[in-house]
C-alpha cells in the first residue's frame, strides 16, 4: 500500500498536478478529473494480439461460427482530456474474462470453461468527438474478483490509461482487491450502471486523459535509458514476481525501453507496452505494471548499465543492459 500511494504521487506529478505546499485534495479540481489507474493484471493480449480479428465486435471471432456465451452488450464512451475535450484518434483496447470466467491467453490454465466464439480483446479508434464503442458480452467470475473489463487507453501526447470499468450493484466489490486500493471518489469515476432498457444493454464509460507536460523530463535524459536489458531471474523479487505472473519463470527475460517524446515506456515479453513516469533521478514507475519501479544503475563513468526491477521496497530483480 505504501507503493500504490508512492506512485499515486508519482502520475500526479508526472501530470504536472501537484504544487509544492499544497496537498493534492486542496488543489483546484479540473472540470474531468483523470481516469484513476489499474494494474494491467496477468491477461493482457500477448500471443493473440497479433490474432487478424481484434474488431469491435467481441461476440464473434473469424474463423468460428458460433456466438460467444453470455449476456450481450455495448460498452461506449468517450476519450477527453482534463477540460472535458474529446480526443480524437485514441487508441481504446479492452480485454475480458469470458462467460465462464476464462480469458482467451495462453496464461490461463485454469479449469473455467473456454469459449472458442469469444474474440477476448478489441481494439477501436475514437472518432471526431472522442467516441468509441465496443460490442461484448458480461464478463464471468473468478476468484474473488468482481465483474470487470479491463482498458488500455493511448494517444500520442498524452500519459495513457490503464484502468478497470466495473458494474454498479457487484456485491463483489466488497471483496476485490484491486477495486479496493481506490479512494471512494475514484471507485465512483470506473463503476457505472449497465442500463437495460428497450435496446441492448448498454454501460456509458468516460475516460480521461492527461496531457504530456514537455520539458518536465528532458528527451535527451530519457534516451539514456533506452535499450534491452536482460532480466535475471534470481533475486529477491523472483517469488513474488512468479506468483502475480503466470509464466515469469523463463529463463531469458528481455525487457525493451523505448521513448516517445518525453515518455518512458517498457515492454516485456508477457506484457505490452507500459508507461513508466519518473519519481526521481535514475528512479521510475508504474503502478499499471504490479505497482513495478525501476532504479537505474550507472557505472564509474556514469553510463547506465544496468537495473533493478523492484516488486516492493526490498526486493528487486537485477536487469543489465545489453
Amino acid at each position: 500500500m505504501k507503493r500504490r500511494n508512492w506512485l499515486r504521487t508519482l502520475i500526479a506529478l508526472a501530470a504536472g498536478r501537484a504544487t509544492a505546499g499544497i496537498p493534492l485534495s486542496e488543489e483546484p479540481k479540473p472540470a474531468c478529473l483523470p481516469t484513476p489507474i489499474l494494474e494491467l493484471g496477468p491477461y493482457p493480449a500477448m500471443k493473440y494480439r497479433g490474432q487478424p480479428d481484434h474488431d469491435v465486435d467481441l461476440t464473434r471471432l473469424a474463423g468460428q461460427r458460433g456466438k460467444a456465451a453470455g449476456k450481450v452488450m455495448i460498452v461506449q464512451g468517450k476519450v477527453t482530456d482534463m477540460n472535458c475535450k474529446p480526443l480524437a484518434g485514441a487508441v481504446v483496447e479492452i480485454w475480458s474474462a469470458n462467460h465462464y470466467g476464462r480469458y482467451r491467453h495462453e496464461f490461463d490454465q485454469s479449469e473455467r470453461q473456454d469459449d472458442l466464439n469469444f474474440q477476448g480483446w478489441g481494439q477501436a479508434i475514437t472518432n471526431t468527438n472522442g467516441e468509441y464503442r465496443f460490442k461484448t458480452i458480461l464478463p464471468g467470475l473468478y476468484g474473488s474478483r468482481a465483474r470487470h473489463i479491463h482498458f488500455k487507453v493511448s494517444k500520442r501526447g498524452y500519459h495513457e490509461r490503464v484502468t478497470q470499468l466495473f458494474f454498479e450493484g457487484d456485491e463483489r466489490h466488497k471483496t476485490d482487491g484491486i477495486l479496493n486500493c481506490l479512494n471512494h471518489e475514484e471507485q465512483l469515476q470506473i463503476i457505472r450502471p449497465l442500463v437495460i432498457n428497450s435496446g441492448m444493454p448498454t454501460v456509458l464509460f468516460t475516460i480521461t486523459l492527461d496531457k504530456v507536460q514537455y520539458g518536465n523530463v528532458p528527451e535527451k535524459m530519457l534516451r539514456e535509458y533506452v535499450g534491452r536489458y536482460a532480466i535475471r531471474t534470481e533475486g529477491k523479487g523472483f517469488d513474488e514476481w512468479a506468483r502475480y505472473i503466470p509464466g515469469f519463470s523463463a529463463k531469458n527475460i528481455i525487457m525493451e525501453l523505448t521513448v516517445e517524446g518525453a515518455q518512458l515506456f517498457m515492454t516485456l515479453p508477457f506484457s505490452p507496452k507500459t508507461e513508466v513516469f519518473r519519481h526521481a533521478e535514475d528512479e521510475f514507475g508504474s503502478w499499471a505494471f504490479y505497482n513495478t519501479y525501476l532504479l537505474f544503475q550507472r557505472n564509474a563513468e556514469g553510463k547506465v548499465v544496468g537495473l533493478h526491477l523492484h516488486p516492493g521496497e526490498d526486493k528487486y530483480l537485477e536487469g543489465v543492459k545489453l
